[in-house]
């Protein structure tokens, strides 16, 4: 009954691996054949189909003119992919045709010749189009409605019908608009006093809005005009809030009508998805104003309460096997705060739809790439109210055991073994994982943490992930200001390929703050030598070059011919800043005291007295600022549970948070600290610093910031168990599990290995763990108090040995203990000789060594040292610095140098060198040392850490040592308000 002829042919000419695409197709009107190849378009022969569209095996014939011929046969890798047919139906057949027989049929014949027609049975043929026009206008009818439904009209529409029926907006007084038949239900949500036709127009534009409208890809102003929308009528009426909340309950039970589903693991759009949560979380938080709703959640808390208090006893006691956490209520009596058909009677929509998460959060490693929107969820429950309220909602996901769930989730495999046995699908194994994974989930993207990397094997995607998960832990237990707050926005336009940035407000209210607090307080701005402190207070070393690019770019001329960068000049240079290095910005903010959303650390958390008398006051550490920032704010926080603690406090998750975020690490740490037994992280801490204290050179290695993070925030925090912590970190005495505490080490390796180099390098690198420990305050007054346990750093002590500060190279004449413990290469050294590399000429130093000529030397606990100390020469290749005062009824020269030990490291003195003597030398009255860092200047003294060496007369606490530049005009270190400006500090303001 019908004919299909050849009319197109798509062609794919390449291999499996890539090719490229073109096509021949056959004109209607025309019958000609054209080759369409991208913007190419060619006449074809269509003899040609077979030879350009049937791949194989081609040869290939050459003649010569002597008769040979030659033939070569390669290998066509044009094939057809899909061919395209014409349907030609006859209309009217003839029987004496039939009949006949009938010749070869068309689709036999050459492709160079088109089948002709019969002349003699005149039949009429139809390309079969009437055969499908019904069908045709149909699906174009259903394309229009549906087109329809997502234009603007409609949305608007819809929009209006919502507002008519939640009475935001009055209908006019002749539209009626009760159409309530007299037989109608009563509503579905009890204590309703909405009609049951208005609720029922309002799940249909719901049901329009979230299983339509936002899986499509919209424009971010349609999505913010829905979601402002739609918070409005959830924020207005509890009724309508109480009806939506219900539903999203319900569906969770289903599989693809189930919206918190969809919108946290399906959804494609991911500007619908936040969006949609947040609206999810504005209902939630909302529904919680309603009493009712307030008891029942209160109840489902102190039943998830009792129903973890019970597994946690029985693991406890392990008298007998105990299963996973349940993802729900398991108790007979408590299962009516779930019942689906009791939703605002006795059960709670709000608990079933939390219990619903944390299923979510034990099946999300088979979705790694939707645990960012789940992450994302939980933070905006958790921060959608600070009210009594919303410390309601938080504390029902604590004690549902969100946080522990998700520190499982951040390090799986890793995971303390109890919680992998309560947890075990957020804690299942890389292999596991693999395994259960849907197809497109490729195994490169699941969160992978170890202690020797960065905690995420892969791209900026998986940053994101770890650092919102990182936030919605802080945000359940209570600190919403880790919730990164953006410092920038890009303005749409374009400058040389790359998009322009500006600061938000937010940004702009902090710098401006951080202006203010910089410049002199009579000033209008901030002069070079004003801009030289600021940087450097933030940690910059910048040689004056760049000071003077900064200044003429961004300063204006005042009207007395100086030249000052005021605050627009200041909100320019980060407005250029942010274009090379966000993070830099952001780390100068949280340097002064910004926390990640903005806000500013309370006054008390960012100072202490220094001096009561004259109310002089000190800028804390910034691990002290934040210690003090929790201890502060540490009745509005969360309580960290059993299974929490255990979680936060594991060497795995610590280490994957801090590779993620410095800060919120350090909030996370603090928080599970305070008031509790931290002694197994310290433990485990002080193993691992013992197992590998010889990789550590310079404090470079893998794990030593995190280890020094932890020793720096747990010693911090101000309770009642400080002392405890700071005892097992210097003293504790575990000799047989290697977790003893830093001092005892340090003294027994030096007790038991006098003449071993190794071993006294190992001294060396506890010396410098103590010393990056001792800039809290409280490291620093137990030291003070407990001079006997630094006795192995006093050279004195142990005088056949070569102490880490004093053992100099060239020098074996000193305390240290003469040329036998020194290198081979060194050892037919005149030990009375000075190395001329330790001179140094005027003029060999940096542009940046030019600008300081002074040091300030205060804080000492030596009075006589502190004060100024001005350039007289060079030793070690860098500048020498001297002072002259009275000490002891005598004129005495205190100078600050830099010499080189036994093992070609350097260290810094301040120590009095007799007259006619070159410093480094036994003669040397030694008060402070300290070992440069890596982050300080290479040819400059350390600003902190520096060591007392009280056996020559040291008294602590160390001083601090600033440098002072040309740019330095009179005092600078008295600032206003009676706050002593210290330069390395006032960054953590």
């Amino acid at each position: 009954d019908y004919e299909y002829r050849l009319a197109g042919v798509l062609v794919h000419a390449g291999v499996a691996q890539g090719g490229h695409y073109y096509s021949f197709i056959k004109d209607r009107t025309s019958a000609k054949w054209y080759r369409f190849d991208d913007e190419d378009v060619t006449p074809f022969d269509q003899s040609s189909i077979e030879q350009e569209c049937f791949g194989g095996k081609v040869k290939k014939e050459t003649k010569f003119p002597n008769g040979h011929t030659h033939t070569v046969e390669s290998e066509q890798f044009a094939n057809a992919l899909m061919l395209f047919y014409e349907k030609v139906k006859p209309v009217k057949f003839d029987s004496s045709v039939e009949e006949k027989e009938e010749p070869a049929a068309a689709s036999d014949a050459p492709m160079d010749e088109e089948p002709k027609p019969n002349s003699d049975s005149k039949l009429d043929l139809s390309n079969g189009y009437d055969v499908f026009l019904p069908e045709v206008r149909k699906s174009n009818s259903t394309h229009s409605w549906q087109s329809f439904l997502l234009t603007d009209e409609f949305q608007t529409f819809v929009k209006e019908i919502l507002d008519l029926c939640t009475g935001r907006k009055k209908s006019r007084e002749d539209d009626s608009m009760d159409i309530t038949p007299t037989s109608s239900p009563s509503p579905v949500i009890p204590g309703t006093d909405i009609d049951s036709w208005r609720l029922g127009v309002i799940r249909m534009a719901l049901s329009f809005v979230f299983d339509i409208l936002f899986h499509l890809s919209l424009k971010k102003s349609a999505l913010d005009d829905w979601s402002k929308t739609l918070m409005q009528i959830f924020s207005s009426s509890s009724e309508i809030t109480a009806m939506f909340v219900s539903d999203l309950a319900k569906r969770t039970r289903q599989v693809y009508e189930n919206w918190v589903r969809a919108y946290t693991m399906e959804c494609p759009e991911e500007g619908s998805r936040r969006t949609a949560l947040q609206i999810f979380a504005c209902a939630i938080s909302s529904l919680l104003s309603r009493p009712a709703e307030q008891t029942m959640l209160q109840n489902w808390t102190q039943n998830w309460s009792s129903q973890v208090a019970e597994r946690e006893r029985l693991m406890l006691n392990k008298r007998q096997h105990v299963g996973a956490m349940p993802t729900k209520l398991e108790a007979p009596a408590s299962r009516q705060l779930e019942d689906m058909a009791n939703i605002g009677v006795t059960a709670t929509s709000i608990g079933i739809i939390l219990s619903f998460l944390t299923e979510l959060i034990e099946v999300s490693p088979r979705y790694t790439q939707a645990n960012i929107e789940l992450c994302f969820f939980i933070r905006e429950l958790a921060t959608s109210k600070a009210t009594a309220d919303g410390k309601l909602l938080r504390d029902a996901m604590i004690e549902a055991q969100f946080v522990a769930r998700l520190t499982c989730l951040a390090i799986r495999e890793r995971s303390h073994d109890l919680l992998k046995h309560v947890f075990p699908g957020s804690s299942a194994s890389m292999e596991i994982i693999e395994a259960i994974s849907r197809n497109e989930t490729h195994s490169s993207n699941i969160l992978q943490v170890g202690l020797n990397n960065s905690g995420v094997n892969g791209g900026g995607n998986n940053h994101a992930s770890s650092l919102m998960l990182l936030e919605a832990i802080a945000c359940l237990l209570g600190m919403p200001w880790v919730k990164q707050e953006p410092i920038f926005y890009e303005t749409g336009e374009v400058n040389r390929g790359r998009a322009i940035r500006a600061l938000t407000p937010a940004a702009i209210d902090a710098l401006t703050e951080v202006f203010e607090e910089s410049k002199p307080p009579s000033s209008n701005g901030m002069s070079m030598r004003d801009i030289h402190h600021y940087l450097q207070r933030c940690g910059q070393h910048v040689p004056p070059q760049r000071i003077d690019q900064i200044f003429a770019r961004h300063s204006v001329e005042e009207p007395d011919g100086s030249r000052l960068l005021n605050l627009k000049g200041f909100l320019a240079y980060y407005r250029d800043a942010v274009h090379n290095n966000e993070y830099q910005v952001q780390q100068e903010l949280h340097h002064f005291g910004f926390r990640p959303n903005l806000t500013r650390r309370n006054y008390d958390a960012r100072w202490y007295p220094s001096d009561e008398s004259n109310g002089q006051k000190r800028a804390y550490s910034l691990r002290e600022s934040i210690a003090v920032d929790v201890a502060i704010n540490h009745s509005n926080l969360s309580r960290v549970h059993f299974f929490t603690e255990i979680g936060l406090q594991a060497l795995f998750f610590l280490n994957f948070a801090s590779s993620n975020c410095k800060c919120v690490s350090e909030y996370l740490l603090a928080l599970s600290g305070y008031g509790k037994d931290t002694r197994r992280v310290m433990s485990e801490s002080l193993e691992y610093l013992h197992n590998h204290i010889g990789n550590w050179v310079g404090g470079t290695a893998e794990g030593y910031p995190l280890i020094i993070m932890i020793f720096s925030i747990l010693t911090a925090i101000p309770d009642d168990r400080q002392l405890e912590r700071i005892n097992m970190l210097m003293i504790n005495d575990d000799r047989e599990e290697r977790r003893s505490g830093l001092m005892l080490m340090g003294d027994r390796i030096i007790r038991d290995y006098p003449n071993n180099y190794q071993a006294r390098a190992h001294a060396e690198r506890y010396l410098e763990c103590i010393q990056m420990i001792q800039k809290q305050r409280a490291i620093s007054n137990w030291m003070s108090r407990n001079r006997s346990y630094c006795a192995w750093m006093e050279p004195e002590t142990h005088p056949e040995t070569a102490h880490p500060l004093q053992s100099r190279s060239d020098h074996s004449g000193r305390r240290g203990g003469g040329h036998q413990n020194m290198p081979v290469h060194l050892q037919n050294h005149d030990p009375n000789a000075v190395d001329e590399s330790d001179i140094d000429d005027e003029d060999s130093r940096s542009d940046d060594e030019d600008s300081i000529r002074e040091i300030i030397v205060q804080g000492c606990g030596v009075p006589e040292i502190n004060g100024i100390y001005r350039r007289a020469g060079a030793f070690d290749g860098v500048p020498k610095y001297t002072q002259s005062v009275r000490y002891n009824g005598k004129d005495e020269e205190f100078s600050l140098f830099r010499c080189r030990l036994t093992d070609n490291t350097r260290r810094w003195y301040i120590s009095i060198v007799p007259m006619s003597s070159h410093p480094g030398t036994t003669k040397d009255i030694d008060f402070y040392a300290a070992v440069p860092s890596p982050n300080d200047h290479f040819n400059l003294p350390p600003r902190k850490n520096w060591m007392c060496i009280p056996n020559s007369g040291g008294v602590m606490p160390a001083p601090e040592v600033l440098p002072r530049s040309i740019y330095d005009e009179g005092d600078e270190n008295q600032g206003p308000n009676n706050i002593v400006v210290d330069q390395d500090q006032t960054g953590y303001l």
